[in-house]
């Protein structure tokens, strides 16, 4: 979408302009700051490093939602003399962000790091570790590293932990759960870690899944990879069926298909009933786990099976109560709905599609997917309707790519007039930029009057025109050049 790319473009000026700052105030100078480890520290238990740093130094952890990533942060460990090697990092998920930002929460512990998630002190005896802050700088269209601050090497003794130790360390955090958000993932859940792969320990990340906390939701997923697949796999398939589904555990479910593949009828089973919670909440992480079971997806279901069936049909009778509730759910349903090849289903999008939220254009999409050309008239339509609550047509922008996806060639009718009759810019750019990608010349008008006119839309035009012609369109091309592009395509 072109606001994406202009927030992005925006963003890497910022992190340029504030890099090449910093980088003048540090290239001769890093500041040495002092580090120090709570002890005595013992084996199986955690082990945080302490930091005596100030804003704009200040470490906010968590930096990810896997706990092990510690951002710009960089901890050396020495047992002997010999430098020893962090546990590898293998996030189950990747996410994006501001370059060296943290997530941390407002409640956050400050200037503190667990040592324990990426190394493994078991054995007792002197360790030393040393704390390297550093900043990624964006240089010259390349990210480059510079060191900001350094601590010197500092001795701490790990002394040899008793079960009974431990035992009782453990009992006292599960009897003691923070409610903040802040404290349960900069300081409780990466506590708890220590004691991984403990099932006890994972009962409380999984209980935790159902916090109404997206932060708390996100962090628990990324820390599931310390606990064994086995006790995973049975401790979601209890909690499904003592509390339903959550958001979490749907995404959970998808993205370890091979630990549920066979489980996928009970998974369904347990979900269905909560179409009926009075929780919006617990409504979408049904349909969202629905949704990653039942329809395409990593599980596949034997032609026989009558299970994809019942729940298509449960959520077909669900369908009028459900688009009646908040947007999530509306939103959700219209997801499952477009895998519903029935006139049944594409009655219930079109009425979510009537709704003034974002269910709207999720219901637009899944019509799509369903590719009846019945709709195809009518969808169209919405290209050039008037009235939209947004006036530049956002929740539309993605619809002319949707439409040349399911429809193909009879789609181009109906771009050609968005191009030239929608009053939504955002629809007329994405339609121009489709039907170019579908090689018709006399959409290249609408680019010239861009450039020419220097409509507030063309740097997105432009931008978009090198990436999609690299060939005739280097990176470094002026707007003379791409106006001449532009001019020798038409017909």
């Amino acid at each position: 979408m072109c606001g994406v790319r202009v927030r992005c473009a925006l963003l890497l000026v910022i992190i340029a302009a504030s890099g090449q700052s910093l980088a003048r105030q540090t290239a001769t100078t890093v500041q040495n700051f002092k580090i120090y480890v709570d002890e005595p520290a013992y084996t199986g238990l955690p082990v945080w490093v302490h930091a005596e740093l100030s804003p704009p130094e200040e470490v906010r952890y968590p930096y990810h939602e896997d706990p092990a990533a510690f951002g710009p942060n960089r901890l050396e460990v020495k047992r002997h003399s010999h430098l020893l090697t962090p546990a590898p990092f293998k996030p189950w998920f990747a996410t994006g962000g501001i370059l060296d930002g943290s997530i941390a929460p407002p409640t956050s512990p400050v200037n503190r790091l667990p040592l324990h998630l990426q190394y493994s002190l078991d054995q007792p005896g002197t360790y030393s570790v040393r704390w390297t802050k550093v900043r990624h700088l964006f240089e010259n269209g390349q990210i480059t590293e510079i060191v900001v601050a350094r601590s010197d090497w500092l001795d701490f003794e790990v002394r040899q932990s008793t079960q009974e130790q431990r035992r009782s360390w453990l009992k006292r955090q599960l009897a003691n759960t923070p409610k903040d958000s802040g404290r349960l993932v900069g300081d409780f859940l990466p506590s708890l870690l220590a004691a991984a792969p403990d099932p006890r320990v994972l009962r409380v990340f999984l209980e935790q899944s159902y916090s109404a906390d997206q932060l708390v939701r996100s962090c628990v997923l990324g820390s599931l990879r310390f606990f064994g697949q086995e006790d995973t796999r049975a401790q979601t398939l209890a909690l499904l069926h003592n509390r339903g589904p959550n958001e979490a555990l749907a995404y959970l479910v998808s993205w370890r298909e091979p630990l549920f593949h066979d489980a996928k009828e009970e998974l369904v089973r347990a979900t269905l009933p909560y179409l009926h919670s009075r929780e919006d909440w617990q409504i979408a992480a049904t349909l969202k786990m629905l949704g990653f079971v039942v329809h395409p997806g990593n599980f596949r279901w034997p032609e026989n099976s009558e299970i994809p069936n019942q729940s298509d049909r449960a959520v077909l009778a669900a369908a009028p109560e459900l688009i009646g509730r908040g947007p999530q759910v509306a939103q959700l349903l219209a997801e499952y709905l477009g895998g519903i090849k029935s006139d049944g289903a594409r009655d219930y999008l079109w009425q979510v599609a009537s709704r003034p939220d974002s269910a709207h254009e999720q219901a637009l999409i899944a019509l799509t997917w369903i590719a009846d050309p019945r709709d195809l008239p009518h969808l169209g339509e919405m290209l050039l309707r008037p009235g939209d609550p947004d006036s530049y047509g956002r929740d539309l922008a993605s619809l002319p790519h949707a439409l040349t996806h399911a429809y193909g060639n009879h789609a181009i009718p109906y771009l050609e007039r968005a191009v030239v009759e929608s009053p939504y810019p955002f629809v007329r750019t994405q339609s121009a930029e489709e039907l170019a990608t579908q090689e018709h010349p006399a959409v290249f008008r609408f680019f010239l009057d861009a450039l020419e006119n220097d409509r507030f839309y063309k740097q997105e035009l432009i931008t978009w025109l090198k990436d999609r012609f690299p060939n005739e369109l280097s990176p470094s091309a002026d707007d003379a050049a791409v106006i001449a592009f532009c001019k020798a395509r038409l017909p």
